[in-house]
């Protein structure tokens, strides 16, 4: 894509060449009428000057022309040179993964790390602790598509709070020991917390 574009800009900047020495060659030609006129003096008629005048202004009106023209053209080639600049730098700066929050390290099961979870994600975790779902029964049942479902379920897997069946399809997902050990301390501690 970057040649092509240079190959681009090469073509236009040799049509402005072109232009210009046309653009050169008039003013030579401006510039001889200019001393032939100079040469002749006052023996030359009326008609005649005014004939090479309109010569000189019709030369003139191509110049002026021709220079707009060349600087459209400029003007065209630094803009692709700046988008081609913008293009090259986002292309040299690496992307960087946005985190939305403190990831829970893996394999590391608290109360701690469970409360850092979204509200989705702890949803999945009370589904699961009623036994092992498969991930489309998951998706109905937080009412999710399947593409957030299968992003939400690789997340909890990877770190470290469920297991997952990968021997069949779809996936069957279920808490881990830890998790439910957990959640199971966590439930109790909310029950006896009621219960005074």
């Amino acid at each position: 894509m970057l040649s092509a574009m240079v190959g681009s800009l090469s073509n236009r900047i040799e049509r402005n060449e072109a232009l210009a020495k046309e653009l050169s060659e008039q003013l030579q030609i401006l510039s001889a009428n200019h001393a032939r006129l100079n040469m002749e003096g006052e023996s030359t008629d009326r008609v005649r000057l005014l004939g090479f005048m309109q010569d000189w202004v019709t030369n003139i009106r191509r110049v002026i022309e021709k220079v707009d023209g060349l600087q459209r053209n400029l003007r065209s080639v630094e803009q692709e040179v700046r988008e081609m600049r913008i293009r090259v730098n986002e292309l040299s700066v690496p992307r960087r993964q946005t985190v939305a929050g403190p990831e829970t390290p893996v394999g590391v099961v608290t109360e701690t790390t469970l409360a850092r979870l979204s509200p989705t994600e702890s949803e999945v975790l009370q589904l699961l602790a009623e036994g092992a779902k498969a991930a489309p029964e998951i998706g109905r049942l937080i009412t999710k598509s399947r593409e957030h479902t299968a992003r939400l379920m690789k997340a909890l897997f990877e770190q470290g709070f469920v297991e997952r069946e990968t021997n069949r399809q779809p996936y069957v997902y279920r808490l881990n020991d830890k998790v439910k050990e957990v959640l199971s301390r966590t439930a109790h501690q909310e029950a006896t917390a009621t219960g005074q």
